[in-house]
């Protein structure tokens, strides 16, 4: 198995109610053109499951809702995002907006008559050859570049035509229909200050336009689900009590009455995963029996939890595979799963319907479970994928991204390419993880302490039960927060690494604080500092401060757009190492941002597996 195995894979997304009970979803594929002479592309087609597989269009099909007698997607048309819709009986699918700037996002009321859209309307979008300015922040953001001075428009698409409904005065970031179709739901903040602390309210907007705030200001708000009586809502929030390491609170609110927690937890799936592509729902739905369903993340497994509006909280999925989305069709429940050797499949409880990857010559080992006893008390879960034959194997310590995040029930392609390579890989959920509960997840400002600790006895534990492996040949990586402690750890504990690879990291707090885009907010919550409160703090947790530690050969891996990290991190680690005469090499990608490993350009992706193949078997 070589990274070129991308390129045969299958990914199914946006799974959702289609007609007569039955899902619908988005089928992905990657097209390459006859000698390559385009470079692939995804494909992603609108899909029917009816007891097989039913492909609904042969060109682009993105966001697809249902509802009556159509369904609904976005297709790109002349380089902006378009609202198309397709009979269910067959036909051609027919374009139903040409606005400039594209539609970024919509959702039909309930009865289909009316559709509620995000745009910029018919602003021509600035050019790229001219001067910007800005009054306000995030000024850019990742995956979308720089940002427009006015937010996009609320707009009523009805019977052919379309609307302005409500300019807002900063970004919606939420959007919900009223069981009665008769007014919306929005988040947004309040003002730049509520922007730049995080903070959001709810607001709601009837069809003549008329807004009127309705509750928030605490902290951010997502997941909106108005109840099917339309008496109240449900949604997820905190108020960043232990920072970004907060659990979400479950909230029920009535239209009249004080609102009440139902369930808290680390909501949504937050395993890591390379073998993903598109928008999976994960946040509170009604079910047909008056419960809440959602997602929750549990010591590195996603479960589908069912809670009720009394808070009565119950599981519904069972153990050995992660929920990636879920949908009620008609009555019935289906979703994506996934576990550490399958990437996500359609399913019902009980019975697998469809594997995209079922032809795929996927070779997954799998990863045998690792604990480390910490002194503190304190437990660190992990796995280890071991190569063929007796060994001694080379060792690769891979530190996942967030650092909010964890590894679990979900397929890591890269590490099972490095596998199949002969390299052992071995990963971990370290304090700062998510899934465990909040006071693991809290680093308390202690990034690179509390963490380091971890990561290097769970690297300690993995030596000592595996004897075939070769404690002289061991490498570490990571991506983001995990190219961060790829930096410190190479720097603060040099001669324990051979060789590493650090993917969009950190090694400058300072910089990183104007040049992110969460920069301020991020590192205000996370360190406990800024560029003018405790600076010194900022610089002696930056690895920079510590370069010259540094012995471990180093390949620098950075995306050019990447706005989350961005590229002066790894430009200036690439630069210091090179200056102190480590063997180093840059692989710099064009045109890509944070997200390059899951969904960046196909040959992009593969090229950067390659690179760190090309580096291990160089140095490990």
């Amino acid at each position: 198995m070589q990274p070129d195995i991308l390129y045969q894979l299958r990914f199914i997304s946006n799974l959702g109610e289609g007609p007569q009970g039955r899902p619908l979803f988005v089928l992905t594929d990657i097209e390459r053109s006859e000698g390559d002479k385009e470079p692939p592309r995804y494909r992603p087609r609108l899909a029917l499951w009816d007891g097989g597989l039913r492909i609904l269009t042969q060109g682009e099909a993105r966001n697809p809702q249902w509802k009556g007698e159509y369904y609904y997607f976005t297709r790109k048309v002349d380089k902006a995002n378009q609202l198309f819709r397709l009979p269910v009986n067959g036909g051609e699918a027919e374009q139903i907006t040409w606005l400039k700037a594209g539609v970024n996002s919509y959702k039909l009321s309930p009865d289909g008559s009316r559709i509620a859209l995000l745009s910029p309307g018919d602003r021509e979008p600035p050019k790229a050859d001219q001067p910007r300015s800005f009054e306000s922040w995030p000024f850019k953001f990742e995956q979308r570049g720089l940002l427009e001075d006015t937010p996009a428009a609320l707009w009523l698409w009805e019977q052919g035509s379309l609307r302005q409904l409500h300019q807002p005065p900063l970004e919606i970031t939420e959007l919900a229909w009223s069981p009665d179709g008769q007014r919306l739901y929005f988040v947004s903040s309040s003002s730049l200050p509520e922007r730049l602390e995080g903070k959001q309210r709810v607001y709601t907007l009837d069809l003549q336009g008329r807004v009127q705030e309705w509750f928030g200001g605490e902290g951010p708000i997502s997941g909106l689900e108005p109840t099917p009586d339309g008496g109240g809502l449900v949604y997820l929030t905190h108020a960043y009590e232990r920072g970004l390491a907060t659990d979400a609170r479950l909230t029920y609110r009535p239209l009249e009455g004080e609102p009440r927690t139902l369930a808290q937890g680390n909501f949504t799936n937050s395993i890591n995963s390379d073998c993903r592509y598109g928008t999976y729902a994960q946040t509170p739905r009604f079910g047909p029996d008056g419960l809440i369903y959602l997602v929750e993340t549990k010591e590195g497994h996603a479960r589908l939890r069912r809670v009720s509006l009394e808070g009565e909280v119950s599981k519904v999925h069972g153990v050995g595979e992660s929920v990636l989305a879920f949908a009620f069709c008609g009555r019935e429940l289906y979703t994506l799963t996934e576990t550490a050797t399958l990437p996500p499949r359609l399913s019902r409880p009980g019975e697998v319907l469809f594997d995209p990857n079922a032809e795929v010559p996927l070779s997954l080992g799998h990863p045998e479970p690792v604990v480390y006893r910490a002194p503190e008390g304190h437990s660190v879960p992990g796995w280890v994928l071991l190569p063929q034959g007796q060994g001694p194997h080379p060792l690769i310590l891979y530190i996942h991204g967030g650092p909010h995040t964890a590894f679990g029930s979900a397929v890591m392609l890269a590490h099972h390419l490095f596998r199949e390579a002969g390299f052992a890989v071995a990963y971990c959920n370290p304090r700062g993880s998510s899934s465990y509960g909040e006071a693991f997840a809290d680093l308390g400002f202690q990034w690179g302490e509390i963490d380091q600790a971890d990561l290097l006895g769970f690297l300690d534990t993995v030596l000592e039960r595996f004897p075939q492996l070769d404690r002289t040949r061991v490498g570490v990586a990571g991506g983001s927060y995990g190219g961060y402690m790829t930096n410190w750890l190479t720097a603060r504990a040099p001669e324990r690494f051979k060789a590493a690879v650090t993917d969009r990291g950190i090694c400058n707090w300072t910089s990183f604080f104007g040049a992110s885009d969460i920069g301020p907010r991020f590192v205000q919550l996370q360190l406990g500092a800024s560029v003018w409160e405790r600076p010194e703090l900022l610089w002696a947790k930056s690895p920079l401060s510590l370069v010259h530690n540094v012995k471990a050969p180093t390949l620098v891996v950075h995306s050019e757009q990447d706005h989350r990290c961005p590229i002066d991190q790894g430009e200036t680690w690439y630069t210091a190492l090179l200056h102190r005469g480590i063997p180093t090499r840059f692989f710099r990608c064009p045109e890509e941002g944070h997200e390059l490993s899951r969904s960046g350009r196909p040959d992009r992706r593969v090229a950067r597996l390659e690179a760190y193949l090309d580096w291990w078997k160089r140095y490990l």
